[in-house]
């Protein structure tokens, strides 16, 4: 039997992110402003077609997937990488009063998007941040470390946009940040997952000692029609 989080993309936008769903015949697409997603129900080559089919030409989709797919000539491979995924369940965290940290809103879109497009921690757009669990530190009024939300598949919700300036890296400011939001996925009765690439390891420690353990590697593709 498949796991909820072997097709999350799929899962999340049936489930806890159905609002911002769009179908195109047998796809469902995210909403564009907030992202570039799309599942879905399996990934054989007949549904492959039909998500071709649908898409504008050069438009551009991400897909999570349970393995490989096999794709003909037609599309245009951007991204087709490994992907690992880890899930948290342990007692609610208890994050640290820490002054520099708070809770980020709309009017910190301008410098969310400043931040994520210099980190590049996976794809930030304006809506993005509708998902919301967005916490920032800050260090002199300037926006150096985020973290939040983004896709709720069933029982989970995942952590997302993790980044730190790279002038602010190595100090441990993501360690003091993360525990905001697995805190707000938790009090939501919701299991925080993530994912990343395996190669990414200061990222793979770091959620290993926050508690996360592995579950399952995954892949991730970026198609272009």
């Amino acid at each position: 039997m498949r796991h909820f989080l072997d097709n999350p993309i799929w899962n999340a936008l049936t489930t806890g992110a159905a609002n911002y769903a769009l179908s195109r015949g047998k796809a469902l697409f995210i909403d564009r402003k907030m992202g570039l997603f799309v599942g879905l129900p399996s990934y054989e080559n007949e549904q492959l077609d039909q998500l071709y089919a649908v898409m504008d030409p050069g438009m551009r989709v991400i897909l999570f997937t349970p393995g490989f797919l096999e794709l003909d000539a037609k599309w245009k491979v951007r991204n087709d990488h490994v992907l690992l995924q880890m899930i948290l369940d342990k007692p609610l965290f208890q994050p640290s009063l820490e002054p520099a940290i708070r809770e980020l809103s709309i009017a910190d879109v301008p410098d969310m998007l400043d931040l994520t497009q210099l980190a590049k921690p996976g794809p930030f757009l304006e809506n993005t941040i509708d998902f919301g669990g967005y916490f920032g530190y800050f260090k002199e009024g300037r926006l150096v470390s985020m973290a939040g939300t983004r896709l709720a598949a069933g029982p989970y919700t995942e952590v997302s946009a993790v980044c730190t300036h790279p002038d602010f890296t190595g100090k441990g400011i993501a360690k003091l940040v993360l525990p905001h939001v697995l805190n707000y996925i938790q009090l939501q009765g919701q299991i925080p997952f993530l994912q990343l690439y395996p190669d990414n390891l200061p990222a793979f420690n770091l959620y290993q000692k926050l508690g996360f353990v592995e579950r399952a590697a995954l892949r991730v593709y970026a198609l272009e029609k």
